[in-house]
C-alpha cells in the first residue's frame, strides 16, 4: 500500500477514537452528576500543555521523518490506553462520580486530547511530502478529511446501532462506556499498517538549521511578525472555536433543545458525517479545477456560519435538526480541508511539523476560551429555560465564526498587498 493510502487509513482509524470521545464521554460525565465545567476545564488544560511542549516536538520532528513516526506511534498508544481506562472507570463507578474519580477521568481525557492533537500535528506535516511526490495537496487534504469523517460516521453508526443501547455486555461493560473501549480497539487495529511502516521507507529530512536548538521565544516572534500568517491563524482559531465548542456540547444541545435520545444523536452524527464525507470526496475530485481557492475558502466559511444561525433559530422539531446537521456537514467539508491545505502552502516547507503545531495550538486555544464563554453565558441566563440558554450559546458561536472569517479575509488582503509590492520591485 502506498504512503498516501496508509495516511488515509490512519485518518480513518483515529476517527473511531475521537468520535466516541466527542459523542459519548460528555454523556458519561453528565450521567455521573458532573457539570459541563469539568470537560471545559480539561480541554483548556490540554491546550495549555500543547502550547508548552508541541512547538519544540514539531521542530524536532521536522529534522527526521523517523522521529515524526515515533511520535505518532507514542500518541496512538496513549490514546488507546486512555480510552480503555475511561471506559472501565465510567462503567465500574457509573452511579455517582466522587471528586477523585472525576479528577482521574479528566486526567485521562487530557492525555487523550494531547495525544490525539499531537498525532494530528505530526501526520498533517506529511502533506508537503506528498506534494513533493507529485500528489495534489488540496486533493490529499480533502480526501484525508473525507476518509476521516467517514470513519466518524461508521463509528457512530456502529456504536449507535449495536453498542450504546446496552445490548452488548463485555467483561461487565456496556453502553457508552463500552463504546469508548470498542472505539479504542477498532482504532488501534486499523492504525497498525500505518504505524508499522519500515523505518527504511521514511527518509531523513535534511534541512537547513536542523541541528539548531528550538527557541520558543524565536518561534513566537516568527508567528507574530508575519502578519499574513498571524491573521490567518487568528481567523482560523475563531472559526475552529465555534466548531470545537459545539462538538463538546453537541449531544447535550441536541438532548436539551430538540429532545434527542442517545440513538437519535448517533443518527444525527451519521447524517452529518456522511454529508461531510461526500462533500470532501467531491471537493477533492474537483479541487484541481478551482482557480481561486481563497474565494472557495470564504464561501465555505459563509455556509458554515449559516449552519450555526439555522441551528440557533430552528423550531424544536427533530427533522429540522437532522437537516441542519446535514447542511453543517457540507459546510465543514468545504472549509476545513482547504484551510489545512492552504496553511501548508503559506508556512516554510522545511518546518511543516513545527508550524503545524502552531496551527493546532491556535485551533485548540479556542477550546480554552469557547467552553469558558459557553459556561458564563449559560450561568448568566440561568433565569431562562434551558433551551434558550443553549440557543443563545449557539448564536454566540455564529458571531465567533464571523469574526474568524473576517481575519482570514484580512490575511488574504495582506498577502495580495505583499505580492503587489514584490511585483513592482521586479
Amino acid at each position: 500500500m502506498s504512503k498516501v493510502k496508509l495516511w488515509y487509513l490512519y485518518d480513518f482509524a483515529n476517527s473511531f477514537a475521537s468520535s466516541v470521545v466527542i459523542f459519548y464521554f460528555p454523556l458519561l460525565l453528565s450521567r455521573g452528576g458532573a457539570s459541563d465545567i469539568w470537560i471545559g476545564i480539561s480541554t483548556a488544560l490540554s491546550t495549555i500543555i500543547l502550547l508548552i511542549f508541541y512547538p519544540a516536538l514539531g521542530h524536532k520532528a521536522d529534522q527526521s521523518q523517523r522521529t515524526r513516526m515515533r511520535y505518532i506511534v507514542l500518541s496512538s498508544v496513549f490514546m488507546f490506553v486512555a480510552l480503555y481506562a475511561m471506559g472501565f472507570i465510567t462503567s465500574t463507578y457509573s452511579e455517582h462520580y466522587t471528586l477523585f474519580l472525576l479528577a482521574m477521568l479528566c486526567i485521562l481525557y487530557i492525555i487523550f486530547q494531547i495525544s490525539f492533537q499531537g498525532s494530528y500535528v505530526f501526520y498533517s506535516a506529511f502533506m508537503q511530502n506528498f506534494k513533493d511526490e507529485g500528489h495534489n495537496k488540496d486533493r490529499v487534504s480533502s480526501f484525508g478529511t473525507g476518509v476521516g469523517q467517514l470513519g466518524n460516521a461508521v463509528s457512530i453508526g456502529i456504536m449507535g446501532a449495536f453498542v450504546v443501547g446496552g445490548s452488548f455486555v463485555i467483561f461487565g461493560v456496556s453502553g457508552n462506556s463500552l463504546a469508548l473501549i470498542f472505539g479504542a480497539t477498532i482504532f488501534i487495529v486499523l492504525a497498525i499498517p500505518f504505524l508499522i511502516q519500515k523505518s527504511d521507507d521514511m527518509e531523513t529530512a535534511e534541512i537547513q538549521g536542523a541541528g539548531k536548538a528550538f527557541s520558543f521565544g524565536e518561534f513566537t516572534k516568527k508567528i507574530f511578525k508575519n502578519k499574513k500568517l498571524f491573521y490567518y491563524l487568528l481567523g482560523y482559531m475563531f472559526v475552529a472555536d465555534s466548531l470545537a465548542t459545539l462538538q463538546i456540547y453537541l449531544t447535550l444541545y441536541l438532548k436539551n433543545v430538540f429532545g434527542f435520545t442517545e440513538k437519535m444523536s448517533s443518527l444525527g452524527g451519521v447524517i452529518s458525517l456522511g454529508m461531510l464525507f461526500l462533500t470532501c470526496m467531491l471537493a477533492g475530485s474537483l479541487m484541481h479545477k478551482v482557480t481561486d481557492k481563497k474565494k472557495m475558502l470564504i464561501l465555505g466559511g459563509v455556509i458554515y456560519i449559516g449552519a450555526y444561525l439555522l441551528f440557533g433559530l430552528a423550531p424544536t422539531i427533530p427533522f429540522y435538526a437532522y437537516l441542519i446537521l446535514a447542511f453543517a456537514g457540507i459546510a465543514f467539508g468545504l472549509f476545513f480541508p482547504l484551510a489545512r491545505s492552504f496553511y501548508s502552502d503559506i508556512v516554510p516547507k522545511e518546518s511543516q511539523a513545527e508550524y503545524f503545531s502552531s496551527f493546532v495550538i491556535f485551533e485548540r486555544a479556542a477550546t480554552v476560551v469557547g467552553p469558558i464563554i459557553w459556561v458564563i453565558i449559560f450561568q448568566l441566563l440561568s433565569a431562562y429555560p434551558i433551551e434558550y440558554r443553549y440557543r443563545a450559546n449557539v448564536m454566540v458561536l455564529a458571531l465567533t465564526a464571523m469574526l474568524g472569517l473576517y481575519f482570514i479575509k484580512k490575511s488574504f488582503i495582506l498577502k495580495n498587498q505583499a505580492e503587489a509590492i514584490q511585483s513592482k520591485r521586479l
